[in-house]
C-alpha cells in the first residue's frame, strides 16, 4: 500500500514537507449530483448512522424525559444541569450570563471558572425553556456523539473522496474512548465537534493556502471563541496541539514557506481580530470579573495524580465489552485513571502500519507524529507502568509548570490521539479502497466484486473499533426532584428571595473519622441545586457547588465561608453523621441560637427548607425551631416561611 500524488503536486517531497491536494483538486472522481451539487445523501446517510449509533450507546428513547438524568447523577453533573439552568433563565430574566449569586449566595460565581456550558446553554435554552434543563442535558450528550462523529467526517472529506472512509474516521473520533466515557457525565469534555475545525483551518492557512485568508482566518478566531464558551481547556489543548502541528509542518518547510507571505499575513491578522472580538470580554470576565482566577482552579498537585499508565492504551476494563476478568482485575488495581485513553491494539498496530506505508504523505507522518506525541502527553508528567512509578520524567512536566497549561488534566490529551488517529486510519482504508477496487486487474472484476472487496476494506474498521465497544450502555439515574417544589406551597418563595437549606449544598467530601480523612457522597449534598434548576431558578441558594477563587493560588469547589460559619458545620455534621475534631470543638464552643439569628439576619434569608436527607435532619429542626419558631410541614420538606418576620418577633420575644 503505497501513497500515490498527482503529477505535478508537491506530494513527491517525502515526508512532513507535503502539501496534501484534496480528492476533489487532484483530478480524481468525486461524487457529484448531476449539475455540479455535490450529492448530499451520502452525509445523511453517515450522520443517521451516528445518531442510530449515539441512540445504542444511551439505550432507550425514554431516558430523554425529564424524569431521568443520563449519569450517574453526581455533584459534577448536577453543576452541569444548573449552568444550563442558570444560562436560560439569565436571559428571560435580564441577568448576566457570566457572573451569578444565585447559589453561593451572596458572594457567587464566574462562569469562566466553572466551565458553565456558556454556549450550549444559551444555544439550548429554548429546549430548556419547553422541557427543562434535564431534558437539555440529556439531549446535548447524545448530540455529543453524533455531532462529533459527522464533524470529523465532514473535516475528513477535505483529505479523502470515498465517504465510507469517512465515516470511519468520524466514528473512531465520535466513539472513541474518550468520548464514550465523558458522554457518561461531562458534557463539556464530550461535546467536542469543534477541535476537527479547528484544526483543519489551521491547515487551511498554513499548508494549502487556497481558501480566502480574511474569511479563514475569521472563522478560525470565532470557532475559537465558542470552543471557550463551550470548554476553556479544549480550546487550550487545541491551541497547543495545533501550535506544535503547524511548527513540525513549518520547520521542514522554513525555506518554502515564508512568515512574511501576504497569504499568512492576512489570514493570522483576521484570526487575531476575530479571536480578540469573540474571546476579549469573556477571557477579561475570567480573570478580572467579580471571584475572577487567579490561576488554574485545582492545582497541578491534584491533577498530577489523574495520569495515565503505560498499559492504558491496551488493557481493556470493565468499561469495554471485550475484556477478561484477569484484564480487569489489573484495570481496577491500577489503570481506572486511563479509562478514557485506552484505544485497544489493533488500533494502535493499524496506525503504525499505516504510517509506514503511507510515510510520503506528509499529511499521514505527521497525524501519526502527533498521534504518538498525544499519547505521550496523555501519560502525565512521571512514566508509570502497571501502576508502578518509574520516576522516568515525560514532556507534560514542561506543561504541568507553565502558567498557562498547569490547569490542563493529562488523561484529557486522550482525545487527539483519536483525532489525529482517526485522520491516519480514514486515509488508509481509503488507499486499500483503492487498491482493492480500482487497482490493476480490478477492471476484470463484476460489479458485485467490487462492492464486496469495498465492504472488506471496512472489515479494517471493524478491527480497529470492535475493542472499543462498551460493555454496556450509558447509566441513567432518577432525577429525584424533591415534591415540595412542585407543590403550590413552594409558590410563597418568591422569585429572588434568598433560602437556607438543608442539605446545605457544598463540595461532596465528608469528614470519615478523626484522621481528617474523608469520603465522597454521591449527590444528595446537592439535591437542592437540582431542585432549583428544574423548578425554574426561582430563588437563591446559600451554599453551593463550584469552584471559587481562594487566598492561595488555586480555587476551591466548596462555598465560601459565611459567618458565623457553626451554621454550616451543623448542617454539614447532621448530615454527614460524622463530625471532625475541629467541628466539634466549633460547635461546642458556639451559641447555635444566636448564631443562626445573626446568619439569617446578615444574608436576609426568606426561607429555610429542610429535605429529609442524611442522618439527623431533626437536629436541624431542632435548632431552627429554638431560633425562629414552629415550621410547617409541606409535601414532605419542614419549611420556615417569612423568617425576616419570624425573626424579629423572636428577638423581640
Amino acid at each position: 500500500m503505497t501513497a500515490t500524488a498527482p503529477p505535478g503536486s508537491s506530494a513527491d517531497v517525502p515526508g512532513l514537507a507535503e502539501e496534501v491536494t484534496p480528492a476533489h483538486e487532484a483530478g480524481v472522481r468525486v461524487d457529484r449530483a448531476d449539475g455540479g451539487v455535490r450529492r448530499w445523501w451520502p452525509a445523511v446517510v453517515c450522520l443517521s448512522l451516528y445518531i442510530v449509533l449515539a441512540g445504542l450507546d444511551f439505550g432507550s428513547v425514554q431516558s430523554l424525559g425529564s424524569g431521568t438524568m443520563t449519569g450517574p447523577r453526581n455533584a459534577d453533573q448536577i453543576a452541569q444541569v444548573w449552568w444550563l439552568a442558570w444560562a436560560h433563565f439569565a436571559l428571560t430574566h435580564g441577568h448576566g450570563l457570566f457572573f451569578t449569586d444565585w447559589q453561593n449566595y451572596p458572594v457567587g460565581l464566574n462562569f469562566g471558572m466553572n466551565g458553565s456550558l456558556f454556549a450550549l446553554g444559551v444555544l439550548f435554552a429554548p429546549v430548556t425553556a419547553t422541557f427543562g434543563p434535564v431534558v437539555t442535558w440529556n439531549v446535548l450528550l447524545r448530540l455529543a456523539l453524533i455531532l462529533s462523529a459527522f464533524s470529523m467526517c465532514l473535516v475528513l472529506r477535505r483529505f479523502t473522496r470515498w465517504w465510507p472512509a469517512a465515516f470511519a474516521g468520524g466514528l473512531l473520533y465520535g466513539f472513541s474512548t474518550y468520548a464514550l466515557f465523558n458522554a457518561g457525565g461531562y458534557l463539556f469534555l464530550a461535546f467536542v465537534p469543534l477541535p476537527p475545525l479547528i484544526l483543519l483551518l489551521l491547515y487551511e492557512i498554513v499548508v494549502r493556502r487556497t481558501w480566502r485568508p480574511i474569511a479563514t482566518g475569521a472563522l478560525l478566531g470565532l470557532v475559537c471563541g465558542a470552543q471557550y464558551l463551550i470548554s476553556s481547556e479544549i480550546l487550550a489543548s487545541s491551541i497547543l496541539m495545533g501550535v506544535i502541528a503547524c511548527g513540525l509542518y513549518l520547520l521542514p518547510n522554513r525555506k518554502s514557506v515564508s512568515l512574511r507571505n501576504p497569504y499568512l499575513k492576512a489570514a493570522s491578522l483576521s484570526t487575531l481580530i476575530a479571536g480578540a472580538l469573540s474571546l476579549g470580554f469573556p477571557v477579561a470576565f475570567t480573570f478580572f470579573g467579580p471571584q475572577h482566577a487567579k490561576g488554574p482552579p485545582n492545582s497541578p498537585a491534584n491533577l498530577a495524580q489523574l495520569h495515565s499508565d503505560l498499559l492504558g492504551p491496551f488493557v481493556p476494563g470493565s468499561l469495554q465489552r471485550l475484556s477478561t476478568p484477569h484484564l480487569r482485575a489489573l484495570w481496577s488495581q491500577h489503570l481506572t485513571n486511563a479509562s478514557m485513553t485506552y484505544m485497544g491494539i489493533p488500533l494502535f498496530v493499524a496506525i503504525i502500519v499505516i504510517v509506514y506505508l503511507l510515510r510520503r504523505r506528509g499529511i499521514v507522518l505527521l497525524c501519526g507524529v502527533m498521534a504518538a506525541l498525544s499519547i505521550v502527553l496523555s501519560l502525565g508528567s512521571v512514566l508509570y507502568v502497571n501502576g508502578h512509578d518509574t520516576h522516568v520524567p515525560l514532556p507534560f512536566v514542561v506543561l504541568a509548570n507553565l502558567p498557562i497549561t498547569q490547569g490542563l488534566l493529562a488523561t484529557r490529551f486522550s482525545l487527539f490521539t483519536f483525532l489525529f488517529g482517526a485522520v491516519v486510519v480514514a486515509i488508509g482504508v481509503e488507499e486499500l479502497h483503492g487498491k482493492l477496487v480500482e487497482g490493476r486487474g480490478a477492471e476484470r472484476l463484476s460489479p458485485r466484486q467490487r462492492q464486496f472487496l469495498a465492504a472488506a476494506s471496512l472489515l479494517v474498521v471493524v478491527a480497529v473499533a470492535l475493542p472499543m465497544l462498551p460493555a454496556r450502555t450509558q447509566s441513567r439515574s432518577p432525577v429525584g426532584e424533591s415534591a415540595f417544589f412542585s407543590s403550590t406551597a413552594a409558590t410563597r418563595i418568591r422569585t429572588g428571595d434568598v433560602v437556607l437549606a438543608y442539605p446545605y449544598p457544598t463540595a461532596p467530601f465528608i469528614p470519615a473519622g478523626p484522621d481528617h480523612s474523608s469520603v465522597y457522597t454521591f449527590a444528595p449534598v446537592n439535591n437542592l441545586l437540582v431542585d432549583q434548576a428544574v423548578s425554574g431558578m426561582n430563588f437563591k441558594l446559600v451554599g453551593g457547588y463550584g469552584w471559587r477563587p481562594t487566598k492561595g493560588t488555586f480555587g476551591s469547589p466548596k462555598p465560601s465561608r459565611l459567618s458565623p460559619p457553626s451554621v454550616e458545620t451543623l448542617f454539614d455534621v447532621a448530615f454527614s453523621g460524622v463530625a471532625s475534631p475541629g467541628q466539634l470543638k466549633l460547635l461546642a464552643s458556639s451559641n447555635l441560637t444566636a448564631d443562626l439569628r445573626s446568619f439569617l439576619h446578615r444574608y436576609g434569608v426568606a426561607a429555610i427548607i429542610v429535605v429529609p436527607l442524611g442522618h439527623h435532619p431533626a437536629v436541624v429542626i431542632a435548632q431552627v425551631t429554638e431560633a425562629i419558631g414552629s415550621p410547617s410541614r409541606e409535601a414532605g420538606a419542614t419549611v420556615w416561611f417569612d423568617v425576616q418576620h419570624r425573626l424579629a418577633t423572636a428577638i423581640r420575644s
